[in-house]
């Protein structure tokens, strides 16, 4: 029985197949060039990990420029030694090396680098949560 097929008028010859044809990898695609890239796994994710960061650099300088103090201590040495900029390099650096990860674990294990990215995500969110809590915990200060 085939699906969407009639093999009425077709003696002697085998039923179509949907199935695209069988090529070698040569033919099916050009070889890529020196600076051609695969296909981001997770560009969505990465989006969120972005977003988050950035929303933590900002919040942070925000609170730092209020009068508050940097928590966590590589970040407190990045700050004291290079200012916004040096934080805002370090910040981004991070992110980099957790997408990169990402795209090279990917290759061998998807699964394994959906989960550290969505974990990436996930632990990226609580500083700016935590600081958006500090800001509005102590607006009545800050006016």
């Amino acid at each position: 029985m085939s699906f969407g097929h009639s093999n009425q008028g077709q003696e002697g010859s085998e039923p179509r197949s949907r199935r695209a044809p069988i090529t070698s990898l040569s033919s099916a695609s050009p070889r890529p060039g020196l600076l051609d890239l695969p296909a981001m796994r997770f560009p969505e994710l990465y989006v969120w990990l972005l977003f988050v960061s950035s929303l933590d650099i900002m919040l942070t300088w925000v609170i730092l420029r209020e009068g508050g103090e940097e928590v966590n201590p590589v970040a407190k040495l990045v700050i004291d030694a290079w200012g916004l900029n040096g934080a805002i390099l370090f910040k981004f650096g991070l992110i980099l090396f957790v997408i990169v990860s990402c795209e090279v674990v990917s290759r061998v294990r998807p699964r394994v680098a959906y989960i550290l990215i969505w974990f990436g995500v996930l632990v990226s969110s609580f500083p700016p949560v935590w600081s958006v809590t500090l800001l509005l915990m102590h607006a009545d200060e800050l006016r």
